[in-house]
């Protein structure tokens, strides 16, 4: 029996580990309340400890010891409307049928916490625990997308420690170990009737019995893969003050590298099965498996790109500072995603290649804080973050990422001389975009036409508190 085991499999884990890379698109960039309040572009004035996750020599000017725990709420409003998805050609390149119009994200927190602790009059030590990375969404299996996507949610924990040294009164240098623990969920439709042509060389035979032709969504199997790891990096940074007024800051973070492992998890239609085993569902499974097409395992070498990012913080009188930043991610770094498959006791599989073609995203923005009394700071800022995406043909309905505008407010409130509050607010516009995104496969090379809309709402409260 002849089943096209790339197609479906190896497709699927590749999507999966090809999500986790491009959360980098998907970047958490606020990791506190204060930070939010700027649009991120005020770590150069180190106001509380969650300064290090941009530049660790920042914890030298971090006032005494101290916490920063927060949460960060995003509520995006995607759509994502159907503009012409089709069959792959094996089936015709016909309009694939299914609700027309998605919007698969939904309300997200990310949590942080940051410490920072003096070690000597020259050196302070920090920790970072907080999710660079997430993405979430989940169209129905009965959407136009349900072949490309169903399901997609991505969650990355980072530890960061780190220390930082002041050299002397203008520079502090800083360096911090990074460990990231990685886990994706990503799942897909599988069309049934494309199987069993497939599998048994007569889609006549499969029309006759019960399969009524590709595209049925009420007879569609699934396909769930999971996939996690570790990963290891560095971080280093330098942090000048020209004059008193003025902190120019420098950090840089290396790349991750993961060892990934992944299993793909079948669900297929008992039609299908009972077809395949000519009555026997469970003979019908043990073919599919054989072919490929059954739960097995996966595993991959998944590199995240280096990011430097050079930010400047200059107070103007006594209550208005004005800040900036422009960080560089090496997206060109990652060019393609090789998925190994080892060998079972049933067929193997050739090595899953994905071209990626990203390229290098430069984020840029600019901000002002403003001490209104002596208890109080109001904040505002405004970025432009890029898309590592290229164009609509490397961008799949999983993760949809656009050039996004930033635009934030923010106050910190003083409630005595160990307890302050941060509370932040950002309209997030990206751009008006699309899909054109093709399956990396020969036989199911379904495609996925789209027009994509989008804005969100972020916000941010975070508690800081001085030990001494």
């Amino acid at each position: 029996m002849k089943i096209n085991r790339h197609s479906i499999l190896a497709v699927s884990i590749a999507l999966c580990l090809s999500s986790t890379a491009y959360s980098g698109g998907f970047t958490v960039t606020t990791q506190s309340a204060s930070g939010g309040g700027t649009a991120s572009t005020n770590h150069a004035m180190a106001e509380d400890a969650s300064a290090m996750f941009y530049n660790p020599a920042l914890l030298s000017s971090v006032e005494g010891t101290q916490f920063n725990v927060g949460v960060s709420l995003i509520s995006p409003d995607l759509k994502v409307k159907n503009t012409g998805s089709a069959l792959p050609t094996v089936a015709g390149g016909t309009p694939i049928v299914g609700v027309n119009e998605a919007e698969p994200t939904e309300l997200a927190a990310t949590p942080s916490l940051f410490y920072k602790r003096d070690l000597s009059p020259h050196m302070a030590f920090g920790l970072g625990v907080n999710i660079p990375f997430g993405v979430s969404s989940e169209y129905e299996n009965d959407s136009f997308a349900r072949y490309e996507a169903t399901e997609s949610a991505l969650t990355t924990l980072n530890i960061n420690p780190a220390f930082s040294y002041r050299v002397n009164s203008k520079l502090d240098i800083g360096a911090g170990l990074n460990v990231q623990l990685g886990s994706a969920t990503l799942s897909r439709s599988i069309d049934s009737f494309l199987v069993c042509a497939n599998a048994t060389g007569s889609p006549a035979a499969c029309a006759a019995n019960g399969l009524s032709g590709p595209g049925d969504a009420s007879t569609d199997g699934s396909s769930v893969v999971e996939a996690d790891g570790v990963a290891y990096g560095a971080n280093i940074g330098a942090a000048y003050r020209p004059t008193a007024n003025t902190t120019i800051s420098l950090g840089y973070r290396s790349a991750t590298k993961y060892d990934l492992e992944g299993d793909a998890d079948f669900q297929h239609n008992a039609t299908l099965l009972g077809i395949i085993g000519q009555g026997n569902p469970a003979a019908g499974e043990a073919a599919l498996a054989a072919g490929g097409l059954g739960d097995r395992e996966a595993t991959a070498e998944l590199e995240l790109p280096a990011s430097a990012s050079l930010a400047f913080a200059s107070k103007v009188g006594s209550k208005l500072t004005l800040h900036g930043d422009v960080t560089w991610t090496d997206w060109s770094s990652v060019p393609e995603i090789r998925i190994d498959f080892p060998s079972t006791t049933n067929a193997d599989l050739a090595d899953s290649v994905t071209d990626l073609q990203w390229e290098d995203t430069v984020r840029v923005g600019a901000g002002v804080t403003y001490q209104l009394s002596g208890k109080t700071k109001l904040r505002a800022g405004i970025a432009y973050d890029p898309t590592a995406t290229p164009g609509p043909n490397n961008r799949t309905p999983r993760a949809p990422r656009s050039d996004t505008l930033w635009l934030s407010v923010g106050v910190g409130h003083s409630f005595s001389k160990k307890l302050s509050v941060d509370a932040s607010l950002a309209y997030l516009k990206p751009d008006d975009t699309s899909i054109t995104y093709t399956s990396p496969s020969a036989t199911l090379n379904y495609l996925t036409r789209a027009d994509v809309e989008a804005t969100a709402i972020n916000a941010a409260i975070s508690l800081n508190y001085k030990f001494k």
